[in-house]
């Protein structure tokens, strides 16, 4: 089994992360893989709503690190997804995910 946690903060290894991490921690003790995405290390743009994943069954624009994520997540059985609260709501780096 594996868990991928996702670190929605500008800033890497901060409050977000650690509490991803102590999560992680405790999945770990069950024998359970964890991998975390920080998004402070990678480029992930929003939707331009072109229907071309809908064809391809992954994102046609490949000049971000959106597929790459996307594949991890396909091939997971769990996701954190971990986030600031930025303006009652999550960052802008998340909403992209989304």
């Amino acid at each position: 089994m594996k868990v991928l946690g996702i670190n929605g903060s500008p800033r890497k290894d901060g409050n977000t992360a650690i509490l991803i991490r102590t999560i992680f921690k405790e999945l770990n003790e069950q024998g359970i893989d964890t991998e975390l995405i920080q998004f402070s290390d990678i480029n992930v743009k929003g939707c331009v709503a072109c229907r071309g994943c809908a064809t391809h069954m992954r994102c046609v624009i490949t000049d971000d690190d959106f597929n790459e994520c996307f594949e991890k997540m396909l091939a997971a059985d769990g996701i954190i997804l971990g986030s600031p609260v930025f303006s009652a709501d999550v960052t802008s780096q998340i909403k992209a995910l989304i």
